[in-house]
């Protein structure tokens, strides 16, 4: 079962749904009110920038996620400012695209971003592929329970529909205005991973009633500006996804057990340490500090979370 958004946001009857599944809430429960606030305090939910930080530092995860310590701000130079700035309007551009509302180049103000745009009507990256009969969803969300835990991406554009055989197909397409990387390094990175595992083990629910969505027809593209002609599309397969999901709900079944120990380790690596600004609260500041705007990165890269679980809103994602 796929849960969208923020818990407060969802109706009674799905509340009740998610009771189901962890039928524990029903015993616990006398409210609805109280079933969604056990349902925050109890399930994490987890996103791709979560999980990576969780595997790179323990100590680091229980302070910026359950501790919530702030994550100090440091001014931007001038250059870094307006390629986040160019990097959002270029997601917002393609959004309204997808929803059907008209777009003139010509009143596109930023040269830059009016040169993507029509990098991207001229390579076009659904080729001849899809047919008429698909939907376009940008912006999209997704939430699947993992363990004792939630999943959670969100997807520049999901496009769905049926192939020529008439099974359902779902493909991601994520926009990039950053410098291209290559396939092998995009098959490593979590965000491959855990959308397509996201879609293999919840897709389904965008599907009408009994239509079942199988991993060999879920696929991802990353399309960068800077290499327009040449995307570059992961396929996903039955054996893939057999070996991410056991993968994470493994690192699920970790994160449960330090939350029940309260236990969090600092990481070995002292190279995690130099891109922390928690080092007063491990006593490793030995490790050295990187550049602040580095910092701001790793900040700002966290934007493809939603406003979750009183979560503060963050940037997009830094291009």
């Amino acid at each position: 079962m796929a849960f969208i958004k923020d818990y407060t946001d969802l109706p009674d009857f799905l509340i009740f749904s998610i009771c189901v599944i962890f039928d524990d809430f029903l015993v616990q429960c006398t409210s609805i009110s109280e079933v969604r606030y056990l349902l925050m305090e109890s399930h994490l939910m987890l996103s791709q920038y979560k999980l990576a930080t969780f595997l790179a530092c323990q100590r680091r995860f229980q302070l910026r996620y359950l501790r919530h310590l702030p994550w100090p701000n440091v001014p931007l130079s001038a250059r870094t400012e307006a390629n986040l700035h160019r990097g959002q309007e270029f997601h917002q551009l393609l959004e309204r695209h997808f929803l059907g509302l008209p777009i003139a180049s010509a009143a596109i103000v930023d040269a830059q971003i009016g040169q993507w745009w029509r990098q991207f009507e001229a390579n076009w990256p659904f080729g001849n592929d899809f047919s008429a009969n698909v939907r376009f969803l940008p912006e999209t969300g997704l939430t699947v329970p993992l363990g004792d835990h939630l999943l959670y991406g969100r997807f520049d554009l999901l496009v769905m529909g049926k192939d020529k055989e008439n099974i359902p197909f779902a493909h991601i397409f994520d926009w990039k205005t950053g410098k291209p990387v290559d396939e092998a390094a995009l098959n490593g990175r979590w965000q491959t991973r855990l959308y397509l595992a996201l879609l293999a083990e919840g897709g389904s629910a965008f599907l009408p009633q009994n239509s079942q969505l199988i991993p060999e027809k879920i696929s991802l593209t990353y399309w960068y500006v800077q290499a327009a002609d040449t995307p570059i599309t992961i396929d996903y397969s039955t054996a893939k996804h057999k070996r991410s999901w056991a993968e994470l709900r493994k690192h699920a079944a970790h994160l449960t057990e330090a939350t029940a120990k309260d236990s969090w380790p600092l990481t070995d690596d002292l190279a995690h340490c130099r891109e922390c600004v928690y080092q007063s609260y491990c006593d490793r500041r030995e490790a050295g500090m990187v550049h602040p705007e580095r910092l701001n990165k790793i900040e700002l890269v966290e934007a493809e979370e939603a406003t979750l679980l009183n979560e503060q809103l963050l940037t997009p994602e830094l291009p």
